[in-house]
């Protein structure tokens, strides 16, 4: 039996030269170095077929993305305010992180919250729409079946559905959930994950409804559907929440109204407000279900507006309007009698403010009023960040309180 010699021998015993050694170590290192890079690339391939099954690596692309986005924002010089947007009148206008997106007719536009325009959008769109997250936003076309998946600076997808489509929704963490007609259902209700692959599909019977309001939760883990189906001659709301992950739709209630709005107080907790009261569900666990509400007293509801903290809402009762401020519990914080206004946005540290036909007025959290800002038209919106932010005509402005100027000047 041939035995196996290391070091500086031949086969037969013959001493090697350095020289020698040298080269057939080399030569060993190199066939070693081959199998590692052979073995290596193996790994890597089999890896990549892992995650391309699984989708992480579209998730793990989508959310580099917004890495890139957020190092964009912080990196660029703040231009500052007030700047004109272009967009007169806006349509919607939605805060994400670190930037907000202003939607009027079938344009669009993004900014920083330090004033750097971000991105700019001519969609063509006969009925647009937007829907955001934290990161991102949809703009879709509720007149026809496309929509396009926007990052805080550039486009990520562009998506045709089978179908019109009537609604969709953006998750924080990048899920997309699109409401489309179907010739099997009501309605359709597809979700996907944040590289625009399908997740689940959710085909609405007559029974169930048609979604009119969706919103996910704060750690987009589940998706509340207020779908209106018509019951004797009635419009019913049934209320839905459904688990991304797996399980069925969990129905939480039913209510003889139209809902007007829905949000998220915290993960568990589902804000709904009717033509008639706002009603807190319990969205978890064997409780689950109606668990506070507020009556409008006759009141119509005009404005809404919701923090971690509770929510705001402005409501009309014919020559007058009523500010309401609610905590989690839907415990009133204060309710009285405001000046005539179009919206209500509530602080995010106490208080609220209103937006009347040609002010800013705020007031503290037992409505004193503190202070007011006229403007040279009316306002449509208000963001309020490290700034407070109001948009008229096609101008967004800086709106620096009275007492931090007062401060500044000392």
């Amino acid at each position: 039996m041939s035995k196996i010699r290391r070091g500086g021998h031949s086969a037969e015993g013959e001493t090697l030269s350095a020289g020698r050694v040298e080269y057939l170590e080399a030569a060993r290192a190199r066939v070693r170095t081959r199998r590692i890079r052979r073995t290596v690339v193996i790994v890597a391939v089999l890896t990549i077929l892992v995650l391309f099954a699984t989708g992480a690596v579209g998730s793990s692309i989508a959310r580099a993305k917004d890495l890139v986005d957020t190092a964009v924002i912080a990196l660029a010089p703040a231009a500052g305010w007030p700047q004109q947007t272009g967009i007169t009148d806006p349509d919607a206008v939605a805060q994400m992180s670190g930037s907000f997106v202003e939607m009027g007719g079938d344009s669009c536009v993004v900014y920083s919250i330090g004033g750097t325009r971000l991105n700019s959008i001519q969609s063509g769109y006969a009925r647009p729409a937007i829907a955001a997250g934290k990161t991102r936003f949809v703009l879709y076309n509720r007149s026809g079946n496309e929509l396009r998946v926007e990052s805080r600076t550039q486009n990520l997808y562009t998506k045709t559905m089978d179908s019109t489509i009537s609604l969709c929704a953006v998750a924080d963490a990048g899920q997309v959930a699109v409401v489309t007609d179907s010739t099997d259902s009501v309605a359709k209700l597809t979700v996907y994950n944040s590289s625009m692959q399908q997740q689940l599909v959710w085909n609405l019977t007559s029974e169930q409804g048609t979604p009119l309001r969706m919103a996910f939760a704060p750690d987009s883990r589940r998706l509340a559907v207020a779908a209106v189906s018509a019951v004797g001659g009635q419009l019913t709301t049934n209320l839905y929440v459904l688990p991304l992950s797996q399980g069925d739709p969990v129905c939480l209630g039913s209510e003889n109204s139209v809902p007007q709005w829905m949000g998220w107080m915290s993960n568990g907790f589902l804000l709904v407000l009717y033509e008639n009261r706002a009603v807190l569900y319990n969205t978890s666990g064997g409780s689950a279900g109606e668990r506070a509400s507020y009556d409008f007293g006759g009141g119509t509801l005009v404005s809404v507006s919701n923090t971690s903290n509770g929510a705001a809402l402005l409501l009309s009762n014919g020559q007058t309007s009523t500010a309401v401020l609610l905590d989690g519990e839907l415990t009133v914080g204060y309710s009285g009698s405001v000046l005539s206004a179009s919206q209500i946005i509530r602080a995010k540290n106490d208080g609220f403010y209103l937006l009347t036909d040609s002010t800013v007025e705020r007031f503290n959290s037992v409505g004193e009023f503190q202070w007011s800002q006229s403007l040279s038209a009316r306002p449509r919106a208000l963001i309020e960040g490290r700034q407070i932010l109001v948009f008229t005509g096609n101008t967004v402005q800086a709106v620096t309180p009275p007492e931090q100027t007062a401060s500044s000047g000392q």
